[in-house]
């Protein structure tokens, strides 16, 4: 069975065959150990369930031996990372993002509304109210995770970025849960929500498409930071529950499979066009000034004209400020690689410093979220608006 969203399925078998069919079977695929964690908490008191998830979170589930047996067990499965992750390639994944001062940019303007305009996918998000009403907050999250995961030893047990995941992986089962209870989920039309197959989309959209959006901007990597750069999403998908089949060990795997996930889904509907809209919003809302057909510009530059045509975005010349970014970039690339004094040290620096500001209170506005599991669902998709208009 396959989504009645995703339409372009037939010309994906057709095309790829069994790979296709085996790739859209995780459309129908959630994440059982966090799902079966979501259900344990909700039996408690609210109070008591987020006390509870802190204090299993901070010091391990050893020291919460009261704690339902399936939270246990979801920590359980996180606590040990598999034999295969090297914490230097870890590290060296997450400085290769962070030397790179556009990377915002790229998350911004290219890996979030990619996401955005699968059709399926970005129904969780359309009914979860989670970005159109509050989409500089959801951005600053989004920041605030980025930074966390690539910050060195971040996602070791101790480290924010390994608690930030653990704490997203049970926000998607809460939302997941609130959606099928609540009447409006259509899973023959859309899957299950927040599934295996939006998951991996997620995972490469932040590795192997981020390094294709700052090659573009100009950047330069070797091939062991390309290499290292998956290998930190790799284990970061991991701990977000993602199957083994769908998490990519190299650049080229990465790109065949995203290949095929776009190839399966759906075009952009209108919750894709809502949910770009509120992004670009709250990234222009960043500088404070100019049009938003600025972040339209340098999105379009990023991602394509087709997709950007089919996403709505406004026709202007404010693409061509992409390839003004390039000669900078690059000069500082390749003062790097010549180990001119001074620079290495610069880079290491300036995109922590970047997103650091983005979280602060002069940075993107409105508060940081908590990651705490939501109460209730807060949004429609633009098919119920219409109805609910008639």
């Amino acid at each position: 069975m396959i989504p009645t969203a995703c339409t372009n399925y037939p010309a994906a078998r057709e095309r790829h065959g069994d790979r296709a069919e085996r790739c859209a079977s995780y459309l129908f695929q959630a994440d059982p150990p966090a799902d079966g964690a979501v259900r344990a908490l909700a039996g408690l008191p609210r109070s008591e369930a987020h006390a509870l998830l802190d204090r299993a979170l901070d010091l391990g589930r050893d020291a919460v031996p009261e704690a339902p047996p399936e939270l246990r067990e979801f920590l359980r499965g996180l606590e040990t990372p598999p034999l295969w992750v090297d914490w230097s390639q870890v590290d060296l994944g997450g400085y290769t993002f962070l030397r790179c001062r556009l990377g915002f940019v790229v998350l911004a303007c290219l890996s979030l509304p990619l996401f955005y305009s699968l059709p399926a996918g970005n129904k969780p998000l359309a009914l979860s109210g989670r970005l159109v009403h509050r989409a500089a907050p959801r951005l600053k999250e989004t920041v605030r995770f980025v930074l966390a995961t690539c910050r060195k030893g971040g996602l070791r047990r101790e480290g924010e970025g390994w608690k930030l995941t653990a704490r997203v992986r049970l926000m998607h089962a809460q939302v997941r849960r609130l959606l099928l209870e609540s009447g409006r989920w259509e899973t023959e039309r859309w899957g299950a929500p927040i599934n295996q197959f939006h998951l991996a989309a997620t995972n490469l959209l932040f590795s192997q498409a981020v390094l294709v959006g700052l090659r573009r901007l100009g950047y330069r990597f070797v091939a062991e930071e390309t290499e290292a750069l998956m290998h930190l999403w790799r284990y970061s998908g991991t701990l977000m529950g993602i199957g083994p089949e769908l998490l990519c060990a190299t650049e080229g795997e990465g790109r065949r499979l995203l290949e095929l996930i776009f190839a399966i889904e759906g075009p952009p509907d209108e919750d894709s066009r809502a949910l770009v809209g509120g992004v670009m919003e709250a990234a222009l809302a960043y500088v404070r000034h100019g049009s938003v057909e600025v972040a339209y510009g340098i999105s379009r530059a990023l991602i394509g004209r087709e997709r950007a045509a089919a996403l709505g975005y406004p026709e202007s010349a404010w693409h061509l400020l992409v390839p003004t970014f390039r000669p900078f970039a690059t000069g500082i690339e390749l003062c790097r690689q010549w180990n001119v004094p001074g620079v290495r040290a610069l880079a290491s620096v300036c995109g922590t410093q970047m997103l650091r500001h983005l979280m602060s209170d002069r940075g993107l506005p409105g508060p940081m979220g908590e990651f705490a599991l939501p109460d209730q669902l807060t949004g429609t998709t633009a098919g119920m608006t219409r109805e609910a208009g008639r």
